[in-house]
C-alpha cells in the first residue's frame, strides 16, 4: 500500500470522525456574567419619594428641617447573558438580571438587608428578519433612557415605560445599507390596582380585592416603529413612535363590574452627530399610566387620568475618561381628573462621570426637583448625589 493511498484513507477517516462528532453535538447555552457594584450617597434639602433615589418630592412636614442624607449599595446589579450554541439557523439568546431594590414595593426591609429584585428574565429566538421574545423585559413604549446617576432615570417626571412579562414579535430590515427599520408588537401583562366602581354601591358592596388588570382577563397590547440611520461621521439618528392600549375592570364583592382603560402614544428621538456628543428625548400623551411610571405614579382612575410629559437629555464625551450629561423632565397630569395629590412634577439635572481606572467610575450629579400638589403648596428639593461604580 503506497503512501498516497494511506494518506487518502487517513484523511477520509478523519473527515468521517469529525463529521460524526459535529453531527452528534447537542444544542447548548453559553453563559456570560456582567454587571456592576455601585455605592450612592445623596444629600436632599427636602424629603423625597424614596430617599435612596427620587421620583417626586414629598410635602413638607417640618419646613426647614426635612433635609436628609442617604447612602446605599442597592443599585448594585448583576446578570447573565445566555447565548445558544448549535441551534442551526436559529439564533437563541436570553438574559437574567437582578438588583437589590425589592424594598421599593413598600416592604419594611432594613437598609443593610436588601433583597433581590428581578429585572429581566427572558429568552429570544431569531431567524432571518424575525425575532420572538418571551419573558420579562422592557416595554416597547418609549424605549430610550436618559443618562442619570439617580436610579430612576426620570421615571415619574417625563420618562415612561418599565419592565413586565410579555410575548413580543420583532421584524427588522434594512431600507438601505445605512438604515435599519424595526417593527415590533406584542401582548403584555396588564398591571393595575383594585379600584372601586364609580356607580352607587349597595349596602356592604366593596371592591373585591384583585388587581383590575388581571380582572380584565385580557393582556395589554404594545407596538413600536423604530428607524436608525448611520451617519458618515460615525454618529447616528434614531427616531420612532410607540403605542399602548389596555383594558382593566373594577369589580365588587357582589359581582358588579365597570370597565376602563389605559393608553399612550409616544415619540422618541436620538441624535448623535459624532461619537463624542449627542441629544435624546421622548414625549408622550395618554391616560392611566401609573404602572408605566407616568401620571407621577398616581393610581389610575375609572373615568381616566389624562397625562402629558416628556424629557430631553444631552451628553458630551469631553475626554476619554470624562463625560458630562444634562437634562430636563416634566410630567403634567390633567388636574381636572382628580381631587388632590401630585399635580405636576419637573426636574433639571446635570452630572459628570470620570474613569478613575479601567471599569471604575466616580460620578457627581446635581438636580433640582419641583413637585406641585393640587390645592396645596408646591415643594422643591435640591439633590447632590455622588456614585462610585465598578463594572464587570
Amino acid at each position: 500500500m503506497n503512501k498516497r493511498l494511506i494518506w487518502s484513507i487517513s484523511a477520509i477517516v478523519i473527515l468521517i470522525l469529525v463529521g460524526s462528532v459535529l453531527a452528534t453535538e447537542k444544542p447548548s447555552v453559553d453563559l456570560k456574567w456582567y454587571g456592576y457594584f455601585k455605592l450612592d450617597g445623596a444629600y436632599d434639602r427636602n424629603m423625597t419619594s424614596h430617599g435612596n433615589f427620587v421620583m417626586w418630592v414629598q410635602p413638607e412636614t417640618q419646613p426647614g428641617h426635612d433635609n436628609q442624607f442617604n447612602m446605599t449599595a442597592n443599585e448594585t446589579r448583576f446578570g447573565v447573558n445566555a447565548t445558544g450554541m448549535n441551534y442551526g439557523n436559529i439564533k437563541v439568546s436570553g438574559k437574567l438580571e437582578f438588583d437589590l431594590y425589592a424594598s421599593i414595593t413598600g416592604s419594611t426591609i432594613a437598609e443593610n438587608k436588601a433583597m433581590l429584585q428581578l429585572r429581566h428574565a427572558y429568552f429570544s429566538l431569531e431567524s432571518g428578519h424575525w425575532k420572538l421574545t418571551a419573558g420579562q423585559t422592557w416595554d416597547l413604549i418609549s424605549p430610550l433612557n436618559p443618562s442619570t446617576l439617580n436610579y430612576s432615570v426620570l421615571w415619574g417626571v417625563g420618562n415612561i415605560g418599565y419592565r413586565r412579562p410579555q410575548l413580543s414579535v420583532w421584524y427588522n430590515f434594512k431600507s438601505d445599507k445605512n438604515t435599519d427599520v424595526t417593527l415590533a408588537g406584542g401582548i403584555f401583562r396588564t398591571i393595575g390596582t383594585d379600584l372601586t366602581p364609580t356607580f352607587t354601591l349597595a349596602l356592604g358592596e366593596t371592591a373585591e380585592g384583585a388587581d383590575d388588570g388581571t380582572d380584565a382577563a385580557i393582556p395589554s397590547f404594545q407596538g413600536l416603529l423604530d428607524v436608525t440611520h448611520k451617519l458618515a461621521s460615525g454618529g447616528q439618528i434614531r427616531a420612532g413612535v410607540s403605542a399602548l392600549t389596555g383594558k382593566l375592570q373594577a369589580e365588587t364583592n357582589q359581582g358588579n363590574v365597570q370597565k376602563y382603560k389605559n393608553w399612550v402614544m409616544a415619540g422618541h428621538l436620538q441624535f448623535n452627530p459624532t461619537k463624542t456628543y449627542g441629544f435624546s428625548g421622548e414625549i408622550y400623551k395618554g391616560s392611566n399610566l401609573g404602572s408605566f411610571f407616568g401620571n407621577i405614579l398616581r393610581a389610575s382612575e375609572v373615568n381616566g387620568s389624562a397625562d402629558f410629559g416628556g424629557w430631553f437629555s444631552s451628553w458630551v464625551q469631553a475626554t476619554s475618561k470624562m463625560q458630562f450629561s444634562a437634562g430636563y423632565g416634566m410630567d403634567d397630569p390633567d388636574n381636572a381628573d382628580f381631587a388632590s395629590g401630585r399635580s405636576r412634577n419637573s426636574c433639571v439635572y446635570g452630572n459628570v462621570r470620570y474613569a478613575l481606572a479601567p471599569q471604575v467610575t466616580v460620578g457627581l450629579e446635581l438636580a433640582n426637583w419641583v413637585t406641585n400638589y393640587k390645592n396645596a403648596a408646591s415643594v422643591k428639593d435640591f439633590r447632590t448625589q455622588s456614585s462610585l461604580i465598578l463594572s464587570f
